[in-house]
């Protein structure tokens, strides 16, 4: 073999050890479309709930 063609080979190797990875990597643990921002849904009287201990937390700061 020539030096290009090892290099060639090499490479291609190489490149498609990276595919391959890329392919089964999200097989171990799923995979998971979206964000995790932590916006939730709140009843009104849990976001009234939410209101008051941060506006008690504010008054603490002050």
């Amino acid at each position: 073999m020539k030096n290009k063609e090892k290099l060639l080979l090499g490479a291609a190797c190489f490149f498609g050890g990276i595919v391959t990875g890329f392919l089964i990597a999200p097989i171990k643990k799923g995979l998971y479309c979206g964000n995790n921002n932590g916006n939730n849904f709140l009843s009104k009287e849990d976001m009234e709930k939410f209101i008051d201990n941060l506006k008690e937390g504010e008054e603490k700061d002050e």
